[in-house]
């Protein structure tokens, strides 16, 4: 099932790059342009994923030998191979790219902060974005990686809870703070500024491993599920959208969309296989996103760029007549392409180096996460059998 979370998180992001800057004329179409806008909160769910995964696998290779150096050995063999590839493709063709079309303008500026996982600081210091930048939400990851472990391993369970809250409140004081200062995207990139989304991923995955497991996350889940909705549609009501750089919903609205989208999880973990909650995540189309959500991510962006170095939109719609046409060719085009090179690159370049991790053991296994005790169960509640945790 978290494959599916994994292909909601990236359907929202492509459908945001692929239509932004898009607009339409009728109502219908502004309606639409304006749905389509709030994708980039599927950045947000892949961070509350990210936490739980990530906290999970921790939690269940604790006390096992080896640790730190599995964990590291096993995130280097799943993020490098892609990262580092790409970023030797892009700078090799770099002359071809130039004297065929543009995008890429500017991107040598940036090579010691990409290749060092610095793109989102240099995100902040600059207040603009740049080719690549998009590489900002891996940087996020990347250090969130090289505290975390240390957290989970040297704490207790209950400590490392505690530790969630705190990093939520930093990540919005910090934002508070950066927001008053103008520095729109530092609140937006800053790992310390997104710590809440990973840290309730976190949260629900330590939760998870209490004494109660599972049947105490899903009546809470739909309570607290329920309550950061009423409280989101209400920030968008007054701010008339649910713009990633308005200053409300950079402060409290991230923070809303963190306890959401935590929620949601452990809804999902927590779900009976015949739910339907459980069905839509375990939909083929929604997992197959997931299985490839890694490199749909990194090309999606790389697409555009080529894209907008040639004029691709343009062309299309003069050469269909038609600017919905154009614009329904462009997104065709844009999703079968990226979708087409993130599979070659997983079965090509990820997935050889994937299988080495089988010599770097996690130590995790599925059934650390406890069945709730039967007498401990809310009525008309029945766990699904869980989902391995995968990153």
């Amino acid at each position: 099932m978290l494959d599916g979370v994994r292909g909601l998180a990236i359907l929202l992001v492509l459908i945001y790059h692929f239509t932004m800057g898009m607009t339409g004329q009728g109502l219908a179409a502004r309606l639409f342009f304006k749905a389509t806008s709030v994708g980039w909160c599927g950045v947000d769910l892949f961070f509350v994923l990210s936490g739980f995964l990530i906290t999970g696998i921790l939690c269940d290779a604790k006390g096992s030998p080896h640790r730190f150096r599995n964990f590291y050995a096993r995130r280097a063999l799943r993020i490098f191979p892609l990262y580092y590839g790409v970023l030797i493709g892009v700078f090799a063709g770099l002359p071809l790219i130039a004297t065929t079309t543009g995008g890429f303008d500017g991107v040598e500026d940036a090579y010691i902060w990409l290749w060092s996982y610095g793109t989102n600081i240099l995100v902040a210091l600059r207040g603009e974005w740049f080719p690549l930048s998009h590489f900002w939400t891996l940087a996020v990851e990347e250090h969130f990686y090289i505290f975390w472990p240390a957290v989970v391993f040297l704490c207790d369970r209950k400590t490392a809870l505690w530790v969630c809250l705190g990093m939520t409140l930093l990540a919005l004081v910090a934002r508070v703070w950066l927001v008053s200062q103008g520095a729109v995207l530092a609140a937006y990139c800053l790992t310390v500024c997104r710590m809440d989304a990973l840290a309730m991923g976190g949260l629900v995955a330590l939760a998870a491993r209490g004494p109660r497991g599972l049947g105490v996350l899903a009546p809470h889940a739909r309570t607290t599920l329920l309550l950061g909705a009423t409280a989101l549609s209400a920030l968008v009501g007054w701010r008339f959208g649910l713009a990633f750089h308005d200053p409300v919903i950079q402060t409290v609205g991230y923070l809303a969309l963190a306890v959401c989208f935590a929620a949601l999880l452990a809804l999902v973990v927590a779900a009976p296989a015949s739910s339907p909650l459980a069905i839509v995540c375990n939909l083929a189309p929604l997992r197959s996103l997931g299985r490839y959500s890694y490199g749909l991510y990194v090309y999606n962006s790389i697409f555009i760029l080529l894209a907008e170095g040639s004029s691709l939109l343009p062309r299309l719609v003069a050469w269909s007549g038609s600017m919905a046409v154009g614009r329904l060719l462009y997104v065709a085009l844009a999703a079968s392409s990226t979708l087409a090179v993130a599979w070659l690159s997983w079965h090509l370049l990820e997935k050889p180096f994937f299988k080495l991790k089988r010599h770097f053991p996690s130590g995790s296994d599925s059934s650390s996460l406890h069945r709730p005790d039967p007498s401990a169960r809310t009525p008309g509640y029945a766990p699904a059998p869980l989902c391995p945790l995968k990153a």
